[in-house]
C-alpha cells in the first residue's frame, strides 16, 4: 500500500547528519511534546558531535522550514514540512505487530458476520491501537441493492417493512395499511416483489412496470425510499471512537483546540472533507496541517484509506489526530484495517 504524499523539493538535499538530526528531533518531540535543546539531540547521535555543531544543523533546519522555534533561545519543534518529510522517509509502509495483529483477528472472529458490529470494533480497536480519534465509515455501494424484503404482520393494519441490502445492511419501517391484512398475504406481497426486484437499485425499482395491488405498490414505494435513504446517508454512516484518548494529549489542553474537535464531529462537511480526500484502495492519504483543504482540520494530522470492493462496497478508515503523532504507528493500523475490513467485505460478497 502506497503513501499519497505531496511531494517537497530539497528533500533529498539534505545531509546525512542533517537529516539524522532531524529525526531525532521529530521523535524526541513525538515523545515529549516539549521543544528539543541541541544538547538533547548531541545524546542520541550515535557519533561523537559538539553541541555547537548540531546548533548549526537546527539552524540550517529552521532556515529551509523544517522546524521551528517557539521561542528564540528555546529549543526547536518540527514544522508541517519537518514531519512531511519524516512521513516520506519511512523506508517501508508500517506494520502493526503480528501479535497485535492476530489479537485483532481473535476479537472480530466473536462478531460472525455481523458488519454493524465489524465497522464499530474497528472504530474502537484503531483507536485504541493509536491513542487518536477514528472513524471508520459503512461500506455502500454508489446505489444500493436490493436484496430481499420481509414483511412482518404486527396488527390487522401495521406491519413492520424489513429491507436487506447486498451491502449486508437492513433497515425497518412501519407501514400503516388502508385494509385489514394477515401474515400470509404479507408473505405473498414480499414473495412476488422480491422476485422481481432482487438486485435492483431504487431507481431501477421506481421505473420497472409490473402490475401491483395497491399494498404491493405501497410496499414497492416505501421500498424505494428507503433505498434513496440509504444512498444519501450512505457516505457519511460511520463510528466514531477515541474522543477521550484525543482530547487526553497535551495539545488538547488548550480550550480552542478541543472546541476544533468538535468541530469535526459535529459538522459533517468536515467529515465531508476528510472523506472527499481518500485516495484510491491501494493507497493512503497522510495530510498534515496545512494540507488540509478545511481551516479547523490545519492543526491535526489525518490518515485514510479506502476499504472494500471498488464500485460495489466500498467505505473508509481514517485517523485524526495532532501534527504530532506516531506515524508509523497510525500509518501501520490504518494499513491493517484498511486490508482486514476489505477481507470481510470480500467474504460477504463472497469473493476470496
Amino acid at each position: 500500500m502506497g503513501l499519497n504524499a505531496v511531494k517537497y523539493d530539497g528533500y533529498n538535499m539534505l545531509r546525512s547528519r542533517t537529516e539524522s538530526v532531524l529525526k531525532i528531533l521529530i521523535n524526541e518531540y513525538i515523545s515529549t511534546v516539549t521543544p528539543v535543546a541541541s544538547e538533547d539531540i548531541v545524546q542520541r547521535l550515535p557519533q561523537r558531535v559538539s553541541p555547537a555543531t548540531i546548533r548549526n544543523e537546527m539552524s540550517e533546519l529552521e532556515n529551509e522550514g523544517y522546524i521551528t522555534r517557539p521561542h528564540i533561545s528555546a529549543g526547536a519543534i518540527p514544522s508541517d514540512k519537518g514531519y512531511r518529510f519524516y512521513v516520506e522517509s519511512l523506508e517501508d509502509t508500517p506494520e502493526l505487530p503480528v501479535m497485535v495483529q492476530q489479537q485483532i483477528r481473535d476479537q472480530f472472529s466473536r462478531t460472525q458476520r455481523d458488519q454493524e458490529a465489524w465497522i464499530q470494533l474497528a472504530a474502537t480497536v484503531l483507536a485504541r491501537v493509536t491513542d487518536n480519534l477514528a472513524i471508520v465509515t459503512f461500506p455502500h455501494a454508489a446505489s444500493s441493492t436490493l436484496k430481499y424484503i420481509h414483511l412482518v404482520y404486527l396488527q390487522e393494519f401495521l406491519a413492520l417493512l424489513i429491507v436487506v441490502f447486498h451491502e449486508a445492511r437492513l433497515k425497518q419501517q412501519l407501514l400503516t395499511l388502508s385494509g385489514a391484512t394477515n401474515q400470509s398475504e404479507l408473505t405473498q406481497v414480499a414473495n412476488k416483489l422480491n422476485e422481481n426486484l432482487t438486485g435492483l437499485t431504487s431507481s431501477h425499482i421506481q421505473n420497472k412496470q409490473l402490475e401491483l395491488t395497491p399494498l404491493e405498490e405501497l410496499v414497492k414505494a416505501d421500498t424505494v425510499s428507503i433505498l434513496k435513504d440509504v444512498d444519501a446517508e450512505a457516505a457519511f454512516d460511520h463510528y466514531v471512537d477515541g474522543l477521550r484518548l484525543l482530547l487526553g494529549q497535551p495539545e488538547f489542553g488548550e480550550g480552542h483546540r478541543a472546541q476544533r474537535v468538535v468541530e469535526i464531529l459535529e459538522e459533517r462537511v468536515l467529515l465531508r472533507s476528510i472523506l472527499s480526500e481518500t485516495p484510491d484502495q491501494g493507497s493512503m492519504g497522510v495530510f498534515i496541517g496545512e494540507e488540509n483543504q478545511e481551516e479547523p482540520l490545519r492543526s491535526f494530522g489525518v490518515i485514510v484509506s479506502q476499504y472494500g470492493i471498488p464500485n460495489q462496497a466500498s467505505g473508509t478508515v481514517s485517523v485524526i489526530g495532532p501534527t504530532r503523532m506516531e506515524y508509523g504507528n497510525v500509518i501501520g493500523g490504518v494499513k491493517f484495517f484498511s486490508s482486514f475490513l476489505s477481507e470481510l467485505v470480500s467474504g460477504v460478497h463472497g469473493r476470496s
